[in-house]
């Protein structure tokens, strides 16, 4: 009976490629479901996301290492019953979200917390799915010896693929994380006993193998034989496995940092760069034809040329952060560059795959260069650069390791009469991409007098000016400007950019001004405290800060005054700006605040941990009798508005919306605020007073003021500590 006809060999056959796909669909499904559960203990800055990455291509690294141990040094017999043991351990474990004993209690070594808490409560499950791709292929090999295991590779991909693009269209807008931890517990069950299965069915000495074994007609693959195995020459490939993994994993995480740091944080935008990387991976592994080496190098070198030529202030409008870039234009340049970039290094690797029994080595050394790159972006680059360098690296890493590759094992362009003129137009292009993609501009920038990369992002502070009268300085957290401050002794407590007196919050300060009583005002998110331009002598301001650097920038003399010049007591309290009021509430510090300041939206990364119903009852649990809760919303890329005003009518509250345009003769930057309140009647009034200030006897109507409609808020997605989802603010546009 022919083999491909056999009810056996085919039910085994679907039996394997199921399990190893249920095995990848989880796997990356955990990933974001976990990250996005801690990332509100940490200020929702993208670091979350890397050191989470950093976390997985490490534990898949011991997976496969303990894939690669099973098969080579234990008997097939008893393979099964050690995999059963490492199962058993893992269910225990679960569920894998951390509890809330998690929570960090003060600000420093974010990256180590984060490391320790996936371990704890992570590792043991991830390992025992990590080590499903090598064990089912190796066991499949030996079930079926005459059919070729490295298909069953697309197959995983593919699963993690439908993963990665689930979560955020379907899981995450219809499951809270609760829901989703609950489904991963029962799926991990079932999933574990189908792994298991495939063990016993490959360690039977009967069954489905013999037909194989009987079979010799079937090829082993449809593709050519290796590269290097077509030369003679296979030492030193495990360099090579290595290098290209690495340099791949370095490539899709700048990307990733790229999207994450000026949009938000959250699951649609930590999966596209990953399912990118990962369909580059089941084309590439699926078959050698996908890959198309100089169609490929030619799209890295054009996508690098672009963004040079933006960098130099050659491109268009639409890419300069200092005028608002389109979000939909990154993703589509960031991706395409990503797309080439790991073709070129899985393409190459799978050109040097090796024979099948080498296979668990094989990918041993794939894993080790993913938790390499991993571990690199995650740990290492923080400390040695002070720009976000990672996407250069990875870029330049894969260009020159693939040119060795090629250059040991020539194919294509690199074969020829032409190929002494092609090595020299290569090296080239590897200098010109050494030199103008891995500074962090190429235009000159006398005015940066302060750099700082920390754990929350980049920090920059500049000069500018181009007279003493109106010389300024500037401080920007990664393309979002946070505050500007003039130098001139008459302008020093001029309040600035979105905090002017023409803006939201300046108008509602202005009316608190007006009382004779001391104000009582928080502020979460410090920027250089241009807020404090508005206390008097006897006022108290308490800002609430998760980046110590920014705190000590705000402070300093040499860059801005603010603090320094205010004559209200000042305070500075560092940490997540929930959690401290959370500690502050739960030791019986009551603020009292007349106004609590919410500014932590603009433009940059989201914590949408600061946009909960939990967080809306800590902030009322802060505020005076009459206190106002007052929300920065302005955005380049999500309309916050509808999700703001849903809270405060959730919570019995009364809101309206003040949107000021440019007013540059008050020094104010355009800005959106929404105002939640208590009294009915305070808000009706805020909301006159902003219409008399916008309708401007010269002609020029800065300020508009409206209240919201209820039927259209009451229709809004309620955001909770357990359900959010920011790619539905993308599209919104109601308000």
């Amino acid at each position: 009976m022919s083999r491909t006809r056999d009810p056996q060999h085919i039910s085994g056959v679907i039996a394997f490629a199921l399990t190893i796909f249920a095995g990848a669909f989880l796997i990356f499904g955990v990933q974001p479901m976990v990250a996005k559960h801690i990332l509100p203990w940490f200020g929702g800055t993208p670091s979350v996301w890397l050191i989470c990455l950093a976390f997985y291509q490490s534990a898949l690294f011991i997976g496969y290492a303990y894939a690669y141990g099973l098969i080579a040094k234990v008997p097939n017999a008893i393979q099964p019953l050690i995999h059963a043991g490492l199962l058993a351990l893992a269910w225990f474990v679960l569920p894998v979200l951390p509890a809330v004993s998690w929570k960090p209690d003060s600000v420093g070594a974010e990256s180590g917390l984060i490391f320790a808490m996936l371990i704890a409560n992570v590792a043991l499950p991830f390992v025992f799915l990590a080590s499903t791709g090598p064990l089912v292929q190796a066991w499949f090999a030996r079930a079926f010896p005459g059919r070729s295991p490295y298909p069953l590779y697309a197959v995983s991909n593919l699963g993690s693929l439908l993963a990665l693009v689930g979560y955020p269209f379907l899981l995450e807008p219809r499951l809270s994380l609760s829901e989703q931890s609950t489904m991963f517990s029962a799926s991990f069950t079932a999933v574990g006993l189908a792994i298991l299965g495939c063990a016993v069915w490959a360690a039977l000495p009967l069954g489905g193998r013999q037909e194989a074994q009987s079979d010799i007609s079937t090829p082993v693959s449809v593709d050519a034989v290796p590269a290097a195995a077509a030369s003679g020459d296979e030492s030193g490939t495990w360099i090579y496995w290595i290098l290209l993994s690495a340099f791949a994993v370095v490539l899709f995480m700048g990307v990733t940092n790229q999207l994450c740091l000026d949009v938000a944080s959250a699951p649609f935008l930590w999966v596209l760069p990953l399912s990118t990387y990962l369909i580059t991976m089941i084309l590439s592994f699926a078959s050698e034809r996908f890959y198309l080496r100089s169609l490929s190098m030619v799209f890295v070198v054009a996508g690098v040329a672009f963004f040079a030529a933006v960098d130099w202030g050659l491109g268009p409008d639409s890419l300069n952060v200092e005028h608002g870039e389109s979000i939909l234009v990154q993703v589509v340049l960031y991706s395409v560059m990503l797309f080439f970039g790991c073709m070129i290094a899985h393409g190459e690797l799978y050109r040097l795959r090796p024979s099948p029994e080498s296979l668990t080595r094989f990918y041993l050394c794939v894993s080790a260069g993913g938790a390499l790159g991993g571990l690199f972006v995650g740990f290492v680059a923080p400390q040695i650069f002070n720009g976000y360098h990672e996407l250069a690296a990875g870029v330049i890493g894969c260009w020159v390791t693939t040119l060795a590759v090629q250059r040991r094992w020539p194919a294509g362009i690199f074969l020829g009469d032409q190929r002494r003129l092609v090595w020299r137009i290569a090296l080239v292009v590897s200098v010109v991409l050494a030199g103008s993609f891995t500074g962090s501009s190429g235009r000159s920038e006398p005015t940066i007098i302060a750099l700082q990369r920390t754990f929350f992002g980049l920090l920059r502070v500049d000069e500018g000016g181009d007279m003493p009268t109106n010389r300024f300085t500037v401080l920007r957290h990664g393309t979002t400007r946070h505050g500007r401050q003039f130098h001139a002794p008459q302008m020093r407590r001029v309040p600035t950019t979105y905090f002017g007196q023409m803006s939201g919050i300046g108008i509602v300060l202005g009316v608190e001004l007006s009382r004779q009583e001391p104000l009582n005002i928080g502020v979460i998110g410090l920027g250089v405290g241009t807020l404090a331009a508005y206390t008097r002598n006897g006022d108290r301001m308490v800002f609430y800060e998760i980046d110590p650097d920014v705190a000590r920038i705000a402070s300093d003399d040499r860059y801005f005054t603010y603090l320094n010049d205010s004559a209200a007591d000042i305070e500075i309290v560092l940490g997540d700006a929930r959690l401290s009021l959370e500690r502050e509430t739960h030791d019986n510090l009551h603020r009292n605040f007349d106004v609590l300041v919410i500014d932590a939206f603009s433009s940059d990364s989201i914590p949408v941990h600061l946009l909960t119903r939990e967080a809306l009852e800590v902030y009322q649990g802060q505020l005076g009798p009459d206190g106002l809760l007052a929300f920065h919303v302005s955005n380049r890329h999500l309309n916050l508005t509808p999700t703001v005003l849903r809270l405060g009518f959730d919570a019995g509250l009364h809101g309206m919306r003040i949107r000021n345009t440019n007013a540059p003769m008050f020094h104010t930057s355009e800005s959106d605020w929404i105002v939640l309140g208590r009294s009915e009647a305070r808000i009706a009034s805020l909301t006159t007073i902003a219409r008399a200030r916008g309708a401007n006897p010269n002609g020029e109507a800065y300020i508009t003021a409206g209240r919201p409609i209820p039927e259209l808020v009451e229709a809004v997605p309620l955001w909770t500590d357990d359900y959010s989802n920011i790619f539905g603010l993308l599209r919104s546009s109601m308000f």
